[in-house]
């Protein structure tokens, strides 16, 4: 098409071709001169959608493990609370001692203290001791008041009291009783330790922390104080 010949077309004729050359034109340029930039910018928009997600997912992971340091400290904390309640056996002596320097400070004289055999159950288990003793009936109250009291698990059993024939000002009866401390031996606390690396051990189970375990020791091991 001439110039001349286009000049001669009516005006929103030639218009309208301008446009489609001015199309054409910024359709050649978008194709071929964007594309890699068009590329480019889809790619950093999929890695933008994939750290956004990483990013969710590890705040997610850090609330989650902001709750388990907070549940370990609680149960920590529990544990160290039943371990003075439920002591391992290598401070069974120092409990046995304890008991004695009470028994003393309450104006009980010790006729007899001996060992007897031991009691094992599933999660604890139970030093029993034979004790004789002489004291006022007062005396014998304030005791068994204090074991009642006492720090540690202990139980009285096999009770049996009468008057002294030949009385004093601080020993008017004779009594006579089984002393049970509990504690958690070792073996227990190596089945316990051994059940808790098994893999089939439901993550969050009770019974799979120490503290739930001795918790259920302490649980079963005053049921029978309870009963005496």
């Amino acid at each position: 098409m001439k110039i001349g010949t286009m000049n001669n077309l009516p005006w929103y004729v030639r218009l309208t071709i301008f446009s489609a050359i001015a199309l054409v034109v910024y359709a050649a340029f978008w194709y071929f001169v964007t594309s890699g930039t068009r590329k480019d910018t889809a790619g950093l928009k999929e890695q933008i959608a994939v750290l956004q997600k990483a990013n969710a997912e590890a705040q997610i992971a850090s609330q989650r493990l902001n709750e388990f340091r907070a549940i370990y400290k609680n149960r920590q904390e529990e544990l160290e609370e039943l371990k003075a309640l439920l002591p391992e056996q290598r401070e069974l002596t120092k409990v046995l001692e304890g008991i004695q320097d009470r028994a003393k400070a309450t104006g009980l004289s010790l006729r007899k203290f001996s060992p007897k055999e031991d009691m094992q159950q599933d999660f604890y288990s139970g030093k029993k001791i034979d004790v004789s003793v002489q004291s006022s009936f007062a005396g014998l109250r304030s005791f068994f008041d204090q074991m009642a009291h006492y720090q540690r698990i202990v139980s009285i059993t096999n009770f049996e009291i009468k008057q002294m024939d030949s009385q004093g000002t601080a020993k008017t009866v004779d009594a006579r009783f089984d002393l049970t401390a509990y504690y958690a031996s070792n073996e227990n606390l190596q089945k316990q330790n051994a059940n808790q690396g098994k893999p089939n051990t439901p993550a969050g189970t009770p019974a799979g922390s120490p503290a739930a375990s001795t918790t259920q020791a302490v649980q079963q091991a005053v049921t029978p104080a309870a009963r005496n």
